[in-house]
This record gives structure tokens, C-alpha cells and sequence, in this order.
């Protein structure tokens, strides 16, 4: 098989990137003729001085043949400006916030229950900590000596 398209620069594509996944490295470019998807590694985006990809943007790239299939090979030119807004992240409550719609309320893992955690309870936890009254977790809990 020979490399057509990298031989004589590729060809000129307008598309959409489907999705593009930095911590992978890669993604797809929707063509805007509906032809198949095309491949996008970052190494093309990064040639262009370029780290991302945003889903919706509207690429201009050159494609050529990869070694499976074809791919984008250069960068023209990336329009984030019809990109789709990013997807908020899942909330996030302050640490220590319980379910009750305050933001308050003791975390039972760390000291509010009676099964240890960091010192609370009865149960252990980690001795240095406030640790229960059976003596478990880590650290420096209750000692018995006997002085036989």
C-alpha cells in the first residue's frame, strides 16, 4: 500500500470534531459531506500549536491515509466559536457536608458515626485522633498494661 495522500499533501476536509479526548490523544472529525468519520491524533493538533479539541468545532484539516484509515494530517485552521458549551462537572458539595441540604452534618467515616473513621466513636479510627474505646485503628490508642 502506498501513502497517496501523504506523498502529495492530502486533501482539504471541513468537518466537526466529534469528539476529542486529551488524556487519550485522540478523536474524531465528523466531514461536513458526510463522508466517514476521520481519525484525529494530537500529535496534528499539537503541530498547529494546539492542545485540544473541543466537541462542535469546526475543523479545516488536511486528511490523508494512516495506517488505519484516514486520518487528519496537518491543522489548517480549528474554530472553537461553534463548539458546544462544555458539560458542566457533577456538583461538588464542601468536604464534610452531609445530605441534608445545608452543607452540614457530620460524615460518619470521618468521626461522626460510631464505627471509627478518623478518632469518632466507638469502633477505633486512628488512635492519635480522638480513637474510640475499643483501642483499634492507628496510632496511639488506649493502652492496657498489666502489672502482673
Amino acid at each position: 500500500m502506498t501513502d497517496q495522500y501523504q506523498s502529495s499533501g492530502g486533501s482539504e476536509l471541513r468537518g466537526k470534531i466529534k469528539w476529542f479526548n486529551p488524556e487519550k490523544g485522540f478523536g474524531f472529525v465528523t466531514p461536513a459531506d458526510g463522508s466517514s468519520d476521520v481519525f484525529l491524533h494530537i500529535s496534528a493538533l499539537k503541530d498547529a500549536g494546539l492542545q485540544d479539541a473541543p466537541e462542535g468545532s469546526t475543523i479545516t484539516c488536511e486528511v490523508g491515509q494512516g495506517r488505519k484509515g484516514i486520518q487528519v494530517l496537518r491543522v489548517i485552521n480549528l474554530d472553537t466559536s461553534t463548539a458546544a458549551p462544555a458539560r458542566p462537572a457533577a456538583p461538588r458539595r464542601p468536604f464534610g457536608a452531609g445530605g441534608n441540604g445545608n452543607g452540614g452534618g457530620a460524615r460518619r467515616d470521618f468521626g461522626g458515626g460510631d464505627r471509627g473513621g478518623y478518632g469518632g466513636g466507638d469502633r477505633g479510627g486512628y488512635g492519635d485522633r480522638g480513637g474510640g474505646d475499643r483501642g483499634g485503628g492507628y496510632g496511639r490508642g488506649p493502652r492496657h498494661h498489666h502489672d502482673d
